[in-house]
């Protein structure tokens, strides 16, 4: 029996920034992601709604070209509180858990 590949599994995500401190993204207003990391056809995202701000953050830990990019978009304060309620693949959570354990105590 071979081993199941999935593509989760391969495929490059951004790396973590070295502290979540690096992580200035906003934490209120409306906020559109260039279409490099959201194609949906609903760009736009009010970070005062809970679930705009989860999508914001499930897509841009996967979706963006590098941490620079990342450090844009999400912001750390804000990051480790919705970090429980995050929809991510099994890799993007282990690396960032890994280089965060503060988002392993807020799990």
């Amino acid at each position: 029996m071979t081993e199941q590949r999935r593509y989760a599994d391969h495929r490059p995500y951004p790396d973590p920034p070295s502290s979540l401190r690096d992580l200035t993204g906003p934490t209120a207003g409306v906020i559109e992601l260039p279409i490099t990391i959201d194609w949906g056809p609903k760009r736009g995202y009010d970070l005062a709604r809970d679930a705009d701000r989860r999508v914001v953050y499930e897509v841009v830990l996967q979706e963006a070209a590098d941490t620079a990019q990342v450090a844009r978009y999400v912001n750390g304060g804000v990051l480790v509180e919705v970090w429980p309620r995050l929809f991510l693949p099994r890799r993007v959570r282990e690396r960032w858990e890994e280089r965060f354990p503060e988002l392993v105590q807020a799990a």
